[in-house]
């Protein structure tokens, strides 16, 4: 490792644009994949949720393999940057393989393509996802600058987000719902992140990676390293919780929207389109908060006031007659607000990063980030798998309107107290961590004693 000169704005935006699409597509599919195949292509919940859950099980398999082979890759085109061309193209022919389905008759066919077609989609996000997050910890070692880059990725990553839950609206028929919309948007989804993937490349071309050496290890060995470290085993596991949370939230969400609240269609669009718009803009003053007060101490009051008014709101939510107003403003944004804290969970992990560069005096930023994304898209499968197995056990009726009393009752103590509790558990978890401020300041210390007698060196040998 090398001093690096700061990164100018355009690399610092353009490495980050690849999110945009990225987002966009994960948002899509935590979204809308359920409600689509249940009710436009007609596969039952149960189904659904399995097929789903075993392709993000699949994601999470192939991400820390990926972060071993991107860790390993040495290339002209500057290391794991080489990776964003082919997993942008995969991930693009991904997404219309998922939501563009042959006409198919029975269960257990429309259950395979949704398995294949998700598998190949999560491989081709894989591909592009894992080496590009690991990047920002190779483009510079100063703290600042890679808080700054985690903070222009989650700006955009909310910008696709946005782009994710407003694409429905502009193809919205009166009288339909937006599954029918759905390959429309999968169109636009597709394209946004072939070009967003290829900016990224092109913005970074001219970046001098950090190059760590290269450490012969085994694929299980490498998987299992990261729990070594103490600092990174409760953070992953605030993370699981989030995701969790996270994750029943939005596969719930269409259902909630439509079967408890019994909004229009282009009402509930609003209330979605407004959240991401709150939850981007948020995460600016999370950022400026945790360049103040520490990133754990904003996010653990964050989880709580948002685990508390999720539970709350979405409880008493179906009980109020102006309930769009209600869950516009209050749920939309005033608890949108506080979803912005919970991304710092991401950034807390380029501290734990350097924390095991002290220890191992290795770099090794694709395996770290190969091992959060395996733990995280576990929890989503769970999540998925959960949603759907409840909506079935409550006797959900693919395709229907009108829908038993009890599919009702179990989307409110999901999307509600289940969502609310998961968020409450997180803060709880990271109210107990034990890598803090001052913890950080003396592994940064450290780093920067090594990198001052690693230049203090290189002139004398060149003597």
């Amino acid at each position: 490792m090398q001093a690096h000169p700061k990164l100018p704005l355009p690399v610092q935006a353009g490495y980050a644009t690849a999110d945009i699409g990225l987002n966009a597509v994960e948002t899509a599919l935590r979204l809308y994949v359920l409600v689509f195949y249940t009710d436009a292509v007609g596969l039952s919940a149960a189904l659904g949720g399995l097929a789903a859950s075993l392709a993000i099980v699949w994601d999470a398999v192939t991400d820390p393999i990926m972060g071993v082979i991107s860790d390993r890759t040495r290339h002209r085109f500057g290391g794991r940057r080489m990776w964003l061309v082919p997993g942008g193209l995969s991930l693009a022919l991904g997404v219309l393989a998922v939501f563009f389905p042959p006409a198919l008759a029975s269960q257990s066919a429309k259950f395979g393509w949704l398995l294949g077609s998700f598998c190949f989609l999560n491989t081709g996000m894989t591909v592009l996802s894992v080496p590009f997050q690991a990047m920002a910890g190779e483009m510079t070692e100063d703290p600042h600058q890679r808080n700054v880059l985690f903070g222009w990725r989650f700006a955009f990553a909310n910008v696709g987000a946005l782009v994710a839950a407003a694409l429905p609206q502009l193809f919205l028929v009166p009288g339909e719902t937006t599954a029918a919309t759905l390959p429309q948007v999968s169109l636009v989804a597709a394209l946004l992140v072939v070009v967003t993937a290829l900016t990224s490349w092109a913005a970074t071309a001219k970046v001098r990676f950090l190059q760590p050496p290269l450490q012969p290890q085994s694929f299980v060995g490498a998987f299992a390293a990261p729990f070594a470290n103490r600092a990174f085993r409760p953070l992953l596991l605030a993370y699981v919780v989030a995701s969790v949370g996270i994750g029943v939230n939005a596969t719930a969400f269409f259902y909630y929207y439509r079967h408890v609240l019994r909004l229009p269609e282009d009402r509930t669009l609003v209330v979605l389109a407004t959240f991401m718009a709150v939850f981007t803009l948020s995460i600016a003053v999370w950022v400026q908060l945790a360049r103040r007060f520490g990133k754990r101490r904003p996010l653990v009051v964050g989880a709580c006031v948002l685990g508390v008014g999720t539970a709350l709101l979405y409880w008493l939510a179906p009980g109020v007659e102006r309930r769009f107003e209600l869950v516009l403003w209050v749920g939309a944004v005033g608890l949108g607000g506080f979803v912005g804290s919970v991304v710092l969970i991401d950034a807390m992990l380029t501290d734990v990063l350097d924390h095991d560069c002290v220890r191992t005096r290795q770099l090794r930023s694709g395996l770290f980030f190969g091992v959060w994304r395996f733990a995280g898209k576990v929890a989503r499968a769970l999540a998925v798998a959960f949603a759907g197995l409840a909506l079935d056990a409550a006797g959900f009726v693919e395709g229907a309107a009108d829908q038993p009393p009890s599919v009702a009752t179990a989307l409110t103590w999901m999307f509600g107290p289940g969502v609310g509790a998961a968020f409450v558990l997180t803060a709880c978890v990271l109210g107990r961590y034990r890598f803090d401020e001052r913890k950080q300041a003396q592994v940064r210390a450290i780093l920067a004693r090594r990198a001052a007698g690693r230049r203090a060196v290189t002139p004398a040998s060149a003597r």
